[in-house]
């Protein structure tokens, strides 16, 4: 079989792809006497993949640890090997990491900024300290400022890249916490409070008043009783919406399952935040026009049947509309990319409601050739959650609203109080947004993102052309892609035989998806050994008659 990547581009949007590879300067990196080097490392499986021993070693993790995500055939990954780049080494040899711990991983972990952040947090004796960000302020001690770095600096990198992004809105603030759905629990208490106390300047305490006893919603005695440090009443319940799309995942936690709609996994058994309404995908403009209600909330109240009867119909006040929330590219629900018109349409629309614009930013952010996907749509949004890549949970918003903020509005013990995660987060994020990489010719990383996304897209054009009874679709933005093939277990079952580690997403059907995930110092030869894998994979799953489906879930399922 002709080798696939025959009339490769040898340049990208200028860039020499062949030039690159007389610039690889990466050191040995050996743990345990063995040595793995990221300038000469390839997909190398010498051994079984799936040992017998891996049995064992998933019968004592299911023993222990309650049931979450894994299928029974998930990787067993052995720590404590070497990693470079994309590639770990394992017993079996040396494998390609497309999962990235879904998109946890940004960098090669032996960048030498980490390297930079733990030595400064060893010197300072700083590594294990632990403290309470919302209870305390912090500053370094005199010998470790500039090494050590604060969440205050860490807030002000993140707001930088914001206002870039999204020059329409003049300024950012951040509330950080410890995970993706944290942020957008955040995310949902900020747009709810600020919608509150909008409401209540606009219109005033009689017209609040008088919404909550058309929607029958009582006051909350108990609270008011044992909390008199306020005089403002507090009710059992506040009717602000948040809007999303149909096939989102924005977390697993009570307020963004809620807003999930991706898996039926997800929704057995637990109740749901009421006032939630969901979207088609690419179709929301248009439907927002005819489901939300821009009447002033007081001329809804005097109409005949209120606002109960405008609810009932299946409408919405805007006065009562929070935020709605967009992955700028969705995950789970399949790796799609938005229809750009129809998006810019929504947040245009959105605007001219006066309904904030939520960007969930948790697995996109800096993979996309940008810091934020979502500008590449649009110029503004009015909150966004990062995570996973960020090391830390953030929620990014406005800083105009912090005046509808009272003291203890939301509160978490970690969030930035991490020294460790604060420190290697501060790093990851100064080097994807600053450092210019001499190993890619001084390209920066949204750059290289965007060139090597490029050339990740014709090897994948090259893929569907070869095998198009298995690959059917692929898309993408920066070194994020997805693809769309028929016989998707079997698919990343042979991969990971072959040592190409992949994960799916999106439900699976007779076309289902795959992500691909690459670090944003990706190097030209790392996606050649990519491509040269999956070509084999495809052609060996081709090659065979289907297996009958599995019995039990896989985990792009769960």
């Amino acid at each position: 079989m002709a080798d696939i990547l025959k009339g490769a581009p040898a340049r990208i949007e200028g860039y020499d792809l062949a030039a690159e590879s007389q610039r690889l300067d990466f050191k040995d990196v050996t743990v345990g006497g063995v040595t793995i080097n990221r300038r000469t490392a390839r997909i190398d499986v010498r051994g079984e993949m799936e040992p017998p021993a891996n049995e064992r070693i998933r019968e004592e993790h299911q023993r222990e640890i309650f049931v979450t995500t894994h299928a029974d055939d998930s990787p067993v990954v052995e720590l404590g090997f070497p990693v470079a780049g994309p590639y770990v080494a394992c017993p079996a040899g040396v494998y390609f990491d497309c999962q990235l711990g879904v998109a946890q991983k940004l960098l090669d972990e032996n960048h030498p900024a980490f390297a930079r952040a733990v030595d400064a947090l060893v010197k300072h004796r700083a590594l294990l300290r632990r403290e309470i960000n919302t209870d305390d302020f912090f500053a370094a001690a005199p010998g470790a400022r500039g090494e050590i770095r604060l969440p205050q600096e860490l807030a002000s990198l993140l707001n930088g890249l914001a206002r870039e992004a999204f020059p329409a809105v003049p300024a950012f603030k951040t509330f950080f916490s410890n995970s993706g759905t944290e942020a957008i629990e955040a995310g949902i208490k900020l747009s709810q409070i600020v919608r509150y106390r909008r409401l209540l300047e606009r219109h005033g305490r009689e017209t609040f008043e008088t919404l909550m006893r058309q929607l029958g919603i009582a006051r909350n005695p108990v609270i008011e009783g044992f909390d008199r440090t306020r005089d403002e009443p507090v009710y059992r319940d506040y009717p602000f919406f948040v809007f999303a799309f149909e096939g989102a995942f924005h977390g697993r936690t009570m307020g963004s399952l809620s807003l999930t709609q991706s898996k039926r996994a997800h929704q057995y058994g637990y109740s749901k935040l009421q006032w939630v309404r969901h979207f088609p995908w690419d179709g929301a403009a248009a439907r927002l026009a005819e489901i939300v209600d821009a009447r002033p909330l007081p001329e809804v109240l005097a109409a005949e049947g209120g606002v109960k009867r405008l609810l009932e119909a299946g409408r919405v006040p805007a006065d009562l509309v929070a935020a709605f929330i967009s992955e700028p590219f969705q995950g789970e629900g399949g790796y799609r990319i938005p229809d750009a018109a129809a998006f810019r349409d929504l947040v245009a629309t959105l605007r001219r409601l006066d309904i904030p614009f939520f960007a969930d930013e948790v697995q996109t952010f800096a993979r996309t050739g940008r810091a934020f996907a979502a500008s590449h749509f649009v110029d503004g949004a009015d909150i966004i959650a990062i995570a996973k890549g960020a090391w830390v949970g953030a929620t990014i918003a406005r800083a105009d609203w912090e005046r509808h903020l009272h003291p203890g509005w939301h509160s978490n013990t970690w969030g930035g109080g991490k020294v460790f995660d604060t420190q290697l987060a501060y790093a990851s994020v100064d080097a994807v947004a600053r450092f210019r990489d001499p190993v890619l010719g001084g390209l920066g990383y949204f750059e290289n993102s965007r060139v090597k996304g490029a050339y990740l897209a014709w090897v994948l054009g090259r893929l569907a052309e070869r095998h198009p009874a298995l690959l059917v679709s692929h898309r993408g933005l920066g070194l994020m892609h997805g693809i769309s093939v028929r016989r998707r277990e079997e698919i990343v079952r042979e991969a990971w035989r072959r040592g190409l580690k992949l994960l799916g997403c999106g439900n699976a059907g007779e076309v289902s998806g795959i992500r691909l995930l690459f670090l944003v110092d990706t190097l030209g030869r790392e996606i050649d050994d990519f491509a040269r894998t999956l070509d084999a994979t495809l052609a060996a799953v081709g090659g065979h008659p289907p297996v009958a489906a599995a019995s039990k879930p896989v985990a792009s399922e769960i």
